[in-house]
């Protein structure tokens, strides 16, 4: 008889439980905006329920199952990857388990979408992990190389003496001036020459889109683009210029003809209200 009370009990809490776990679940239901005038319970049972409503077939919670170690070779690598985080003395924020709602920056959590939080977490920070590993076996590959070359005694894992590398020149290299000389390269493209210099066959003979300074003969060219424009106009202020090579040389002589009336009068003085320039 107690059996049967605590059975007939549970079945009578299971509707309330399972109207209590919808009415919390914030995520995704198709269809759902379309529906109006029952409850959240009911009208998600019915969609979930409905053939007609498209849907993937997949639960949407996670599954609670635990894991059997060694099931998974790849998601085992990842666990002992983690888990060297662990032993050391750096920043501890980024661990295995990652709790849903960590607002900070997760490296290479860009790349991973699709499952949850906490394993898009675990693989992006486990992809890190190994580049950071990697990393760092090159770089003492590089130093013990380095140390090779430069004629220092090396052991290598099992405490045994490395053979030396010998090369014509020894490192470090002497250096021959005090600061290296900046590599300019011949295809890139050169802006120190203004466009008002360059020829009429010159391409790069324009200004860019978005140059707010004055453009000669640029005025009455309309309807192209700003650089096909600068470039017409440019062309021709040069041809301009070239048709009277002998003005820029020439002095300017100002010869003023006749007396003309003075603006300032000598013996009396301004008319009331005038507003000129009085020095």
């Amino acid at each position: 008889m107690p059996g049967r009370t605590g059975d007939c009990f549970e079945k009578l809490l299971m509707p309330f439980r399972t109207i209590a776990a919808s009415i919390r679940y914030g995520g995704f239901c198709p269809q759902f905006k379309y529906k109006i005038g029952e409850t959240f319970g009911k009208t998600t049972s019915k969609l979930l329920k409905s053939k007609d409503v498209a849907s993937s077939g997949k639960l949407v919670l996670a599954d609670i199952k635990p894991e059997r170690p060694g099931s998974d070779p790849t998601e085992d690598a990842r666990a002992t990857l983690l888990q060297s985080r662990l032993h050391s003395w750096g920043d501890q924020k980024l661990v295995e388990r990652m709790v849903p709602g960590y607002t900070g920056f997760i490296p290479r959590s860009q790349h991973y979408f699709g499952n949850r939080y906490a394993v898009n977490c675990k693989s992006a920070i486990s992809d890190f992990e190994s580049d950071h590993l990697a990393h760092e076996s090159k770089m003492e590959e590089l130093k013990i190389t380095d140390a090779l070359q430069s004629g220092k005694q090396v052991l290598n894992k099992d405490g045994k003496k490395l053979p030396s590398l010998k090369t014509r020149h020894l490192t470090p290299l002497k250096p021959i001036a005090k600061e290296p000389e900046p590599y300019i390269s011949p295809n890139a493209v050169q802006h120190s020459m203004s466009p008002f210099y360059m020829s009429n066959e010159n391409a790069h003979k324009r200004f860019m889109s978005g140059y707010t300074g004055f453009v000669p003969r640029s005025r009455g060219l309309l309807g192209m683009g700003y650089p096909i424009i600068t470039h017409q106009a440019l062309n021709e202020f040069t041809d301009d210029i070239k048709r009277i090579p002998g003005v820029p040389k020439k002095t300017a002589e100002v010869t003023f003809r006749g007396e003309g009336k003075p603006i300032y009068p000598v013996e009396s003085g301004l008319v009331p209200h005038y507003t000129g320039h009085i020095p």
